[in-house]
C-alpha cells in the first residue's frame, strides 16, 4: 500500500464546506404559567411569538354571576306572584273592609249635625253661612213627603238629590252603609258672587222620621281620609309591598347581575 502524506487528503475524502445556514429548527409548544391558574401557550415558529389567553378564570366568574341574575329573577318572580294572590284575596273582603270604615266614620257623621227633625218640622228658623256646605240627610227607610228651606225672600235654598255611592271601590254603600242617607244639599249658586253671609232660613219638614242636617266641612273629610287611608294600609299594605318589591328584584336587581355575567364572559 503507497502511503500519503496525512496533510493531503485525497480527492475522494475531499470535504465541502458551504456558506448556507442550516434550516430552521421547530419546537413544539410549550407551556408557561404566569401569575395564576391561566395557561399561557408560546408556539414557537419562524414567525414572531403568537401568545394565546385562556380565561378560564373569567368563565367562572361569570357563571356564577348568571347563576346569582336568574336566581334572583326567580325569587323576584315568585314575591310578586304571591303578592298578586293576596291581593286577590284582599279583594274578596271588601265587605269586611267596608263595614271597618263605616264603623270609624259614623261617630264623625254623627258630629257633624247642625239641626235635626223628628220628622215634623214647621216654620223653624235657622240661620246659615253661606261658606258652609250643608249636607241634608234622612235615616234609612224615612219617606219624605215634603220638605222645604227657604231663604227671607222665600227663594228655595234646598237642592233635592238622589243618593248616590261616589266610590263602590272603598267597599262602602254611601246610601245603605250608614245610619242617614244624602238627598240633597243647600244650593249657594246665588250667593257665590258675593262675600260670606249669614242667611235666615226657614224649615219646614213633613217625613216619617229622623232628617238632618249636617255640615261637612274639611275637617270631616279630612278625618274619614285619614281613617280609609289606614284601614286600606291594615289590609292592602302587605300584598302591595310584595308586589313591589318582587318587581324591584325581578326588574331592577336580577338583570344587573345577567348584564355583568355577560359582560364578563364576552368583554
Amino acid at each position: 500500500m503507497e502511503s500519503q502524506p496525512f496533510s493531503a487528503p485525497s480527492g475522494k475524502n475531499e470535504i465541502t464546506t458551504s456558506t448556507e445556514e442550516p434550516a430552521p429548527q421547530v419546537l413544539p409548544p410549550a407551556t408557561v404559567t404566569i401569575g395564576g391558574p391561566s395557561p399561557v401557550n408560546v408556539l414557537h415558529s419562524t414567525s414572531p411569538h403568537q401568545i394565546v389567553v385562556q380565561e378560564k378564570g373569567s368563565n367562572t366568574v361569570s357563571n356564577v354571576f348568571l347563576i346569582i341574575g336568574a336566581a334572583v329573577f326567580v325569587i323576584g318572580l315568585g314575591l310578586g306572584g304571591f303578592g298578586v294572590l293576596s291581593w286577590s284575596d284582599t279583594l274578596e273582603k271588601l265587605d269586611e273592609i267596608g263595614a271597618k270604615k263605616v264603623s270609624k266614620v259614623q261617630p264623625l257623621l254623627d258630629d257633624t249635625i247642625v239641626f235635626s227633625s223628628d220628622g215634623n218640622t214647621t216654620n223653624e228658623s235657622f240661620v246659615f253661612d253661606t261658606d258652609i256646605w250643608y249636607n241634608v240627610r234622612a235615616a234609612q227607610g224615612v219617606t219624605i213627603n215634603s220638605i222645604s228651606i227657604l231663604d227671607e225672600n222665600n227663594n228655595t235654598l234646598f237642592f233635592e238629590d238622589k243618593c248616590k255611592d261616589w266610590y263602590a271601590e272603598d267597599g262602602i254603600d254611601d246610601c245603605k252603609d250608614f245610619t242617614t242617607a244624602d238627598i240633597g244639599n243647600i244650593d249657594w249658586d246665588r250667593y257665590n258672587e258675593g262675600p260670606e253671609q249669614f242667611i235666615n232660613g226657614t224649615i219646614n219638614i213633613n217625613a216619617t222620621g229622623e232628617v238632618t242636617i249636617n255640615n261637612l266641612d274639611d275637617d270631616f273629610w279630612e278625618d274619614t281620609f285619614v281613617i280609609s287611608e289606614q284601614i286600606d294600609g291594615e289590609y292592602f299594605a302587605g300584598p302591595a309591598a310584595m308586589v313591589g318589591f318582587g318587581a324591584c328584584v325581578g326588574c331592577c336587581i336580577a338583570p344587573i347581575g345577567l348584564l355583568v355575567g355577560i359582560i364578563i364572559r364576552f368583554a
